[in-house]
């Protein structure tokens, strides 16, 4: 992957079974390696049904090619977390030709408020589309590992889930050259 910070990418996510779910047209980014770090404003979104729209303020985002989540942090207009959103989602691939990243959307999601308190999402949507898209036994049980994993890291906060991380990587982010 030959990716430079400063450089805009595509992002792609997908629900199981390769079919297409939204595309962030173009994201920023603040740090390759591991975790891939990028940064959307005002990111322009492309629905599956092809509605499109602004999603809007600062998101730093973290994407890993080992974990199966994706945190993203979210900023309100002072400054400030407002919450972090974390995905359940497969390691990202990259196209390196069309310069995208793609995961899998695994349904359920965490969100975490600036004093880490958290909730679980859209489980139900979970137990549904496992059932209808016939997950992996695989698939389940990394899912339900990689949960209590997540948990045990907003718990301790350790990155990206501390204010320390959320500072450094806005102060990054306002680096760069708009």
């Amino acid at each position: 992957m030959s990716l430079k910070v400063g450089e805009q990418i595509r992002i792609e996510s997908y629900k199981y079974g390769d079919r297409f779910h939204r595309l962030w047209k173009a994201s920023t980014v603040l740090k390759t390696g591991e975790p891939l770090i990028v940064a959307n404003h005002d990111a322009q979104v492309v629905e599956a049904d092809g509605v499109e729209h602004v999603f809007p303020g600062l998101a730093i985002c973290l994407f890993s090619k080992m974990d199966w989540f994706h945190p993203v942090i979210l900023f309100d207009s002072k400054e400030r977390v407002k919450k972090y959103y974390v995905d359940i989602a497969s390691p990202y691939e990259w196209d390196e030709r069309k310069k995208t990243l793609k995961y899998v959307d695994y349904d359920l999601d965490l969100i975490i408020q600036p004093d880490f308190s958290y909730v679980w999402v859209d489980q139900d949507e979970y137990q549904r589309n496992k059932v209808l898209y016939k997950y992996p036994e695989s698939v389940i049980k990394r899912i339900a590992k990689e949960r209590i994993r997540l948990e045990q890291r907003v718990k301790r906060k350790q990155p990206p889930f501390s204010n320390d991380f959320a500072k450094h990587w806005y102060r990054q982010y306002q680096l760069i050259p708009k």
